[in-house]
Parts: structure tokens; sequence; C-alpha cells
């Protein structure tokens, strides 16, 4: 299964983003190979829909699960459709200690978003 964190940086050292949307990067850590790669998330500099574009990043990189700090309206239902669940990172500061969390199963699911979009209609 491949995991995707929200990363400040290219590898599992690097601090956890606190943003889903617009986080510098994504990590996705493969469970099976315990290996990972990294990627600059294309959406980070959007004018709007961030979010949701950053969910078609991590479908294009076969993602299973979501870390992430919190997640829009528009993310979520974008993440829901995929049959993504998505995991509260809490208070974990780098992607090994989340990944470990959540290996652990100490991380909290989300269902629903936890922040107010910026999406305008």
């Amino acid at each position: 299964m491949i995991v995707a964190l929200c990363s400040t940086g290219q590898d599992l050292d690097a601090e956890l983003d606190s943003r889903f949307g617009r986080c510098s990067n994504f990590v996705f850590f493969d469970t099976e190979k315990r290996s990972f790669v990294s990627e600059t998330n294309t959406a980070k500099k959007v004018a709007g829909g961030a979010g949701a574009q950053a969910v078609q990043q991590l479908v294009n990189h076969g993602a299973g699960v979501l870390i992430a700090p919190e997640v829009g309206p528009q993310a979520m239902d974008a993440l829901l459709a995929m049959n993504i669940p998505v995991f509260r990172q809490g208070e974990q500061i780098t992607g090994i200690n989340v990944i470990d969390a959540w290996e652990n199963h100490r991380l909290e699911e989300q269902h629903k978003a936890s922040v107010a979009g910026m999406h305008r209609a």
C-alpha cells in the first residue's frame, strides 16, 4: 500500500507540512517495499482548488491512504470518492514518526473536512 504524507522536505526525516493542498511536497511510502519517493506538490501555487488538484496527484501515484494535518471540503469529497482514507497526522513531527504512528494504529481517521475550504462558488 502506498501512504501519502504532506512534507516540507524530500524524505521521511523531513518535518511534516502543516497544510495539505498547499504543502511543499508529498512523500509516498510503500509499506510492502519499505521505500519511498517524494515529489513536489504541483498544486501548491494554484489560485484555487489546490486540495482537489493535490488529490489527483495522490491518485496518480496510487496512494491508498493519506496522512494529513487538515483537509478542506473539496479535497475530502474527492478523497472519499476515490476511497482514500484520511488520517490526521496529529503531533508527529517527521515522516518516519507519522508512519510509525499510523502502522501502530495511533492516528485518528477523518471522515469530514477539518477546515473550511478557500473555494468560492
